[in-house]
């Protein structure tokens, strides 16, 4: 795999991908924690910002970085698979598997997103992930989600071409440890 941070830790994950996010005021819920679609929405961003924007062909050109991946990305370098392949394929989540172990309290310094690819099928990739304290300290959520990949012309799922699954097979991670295994 890929390099590992400096000083980065993470109690689940042995090698992943760090993205740190800053939450926002209006993320929170009445009981004063970060709301639980919104934690989904925190899982989508670091998808998007570790993996490469599933609409990149259509972005805006004012994108910073390769991809939108700016310096809040870490770790193992995940492969340009989803951005490329985004002028011909829809990706599209299959299904989401969430734990909520902890409320996650408001702050001003960022919370971190670990992301591990932990299983390619023919169609589709299974992104594993942990938010958690930057420093480790503390485990907030673990989450699953099945991203399939579909073919814009024929609307109907499409397998990933030997390059894709070779690229993406390169950065395979152990899965997340969810208490309740869906398979």
């Amino acid at each position: 795999m890929g390099s590992m941070h400096s000083g980065a830790t993470n109690p689940l994950l042995e090698e992943f991908t760090r993205v740190l996010l800053e939450l926002r005021w209006g993320d929170m819920d009445a009981y004063g924690h970060v709301n639980n679609v919104t934690q989904l929405k925190l899982l989508e961003e670091a998808r998007v910002r570790a993996l490469g924007s599933p609409t990149h062909s259509s972005d805006a050109p004012t994108t910073p970085g390769q991809h939108g991946v700016t310096e809040t990305v870490s770790g193992v370098e995940m492969p340009t698979v989803f951005a490329d392949a985004s002028a011909t394929t829809e990706l599209l989540v299959a299904s989401h598997a969430i734990e909520y172990r902890a409320p996650i309290p408001y702050r001003t310094g960022p919370i971190a997103v670990d992301l591990v690819i932990s299983e390619v099928s023919a169609a589709s990739v299974t992104v594993g992930y942990v938010i958690c304290e930057p420093d480790g300290s503390r485990t907030y959520t673990v989450a699953e989600t099945i991203v399939v990949f579909i073919d814009i012309a024929s609307g109907r799922p499409r397998r990933l071409s030997e390059v894709e699954t070779e690229a993406m097979e390169s950065v395979l991670g152990t899965p997340v440890p969810l208490r309740r295994t869906r398979r």
